[in-house]
């Protein structure tokens, strides 16, 4: 009965296993390149709509406020025009 495990291994043995990974990490590689652009993509993207939900917000929490001045300074007319 021979050995299963009783073989040489060559140096083009070596040379193809060796080519076979830096091809698989050349892939893999590019794989988390893109998927890194991809993160940054989605990164700026909701950076863009966070500008504009707090600019919302802005706009929201000024309007009562300048409604708010807009009746006071109406009525300060008002009395100012009744009483003058």
């Amino acid at each position: 009965m021979t050995d299963p495990f009783a073989s040489v291994v060559s140096a083009r043995d070596v040379y193809d296993a060796t080519r076979e990974t830096q091809s698989e990490v050349r892939a893999a590689v590019a794989r988390m390149d893109r998927i890194e652009q991809a993160q940054e993509s989605l990164r700026r993207e909701q950076e863009r709509h966070r500008a504009r939900l707090d600019a919302i917000d802005r706009w929201r929490y000024a309007l009562p406020v300048s409604a708010l001045s807009a009746v006071v300074a109406a009525s300060a007319a008002i009395v100012t025009a009744l009483l003058g």
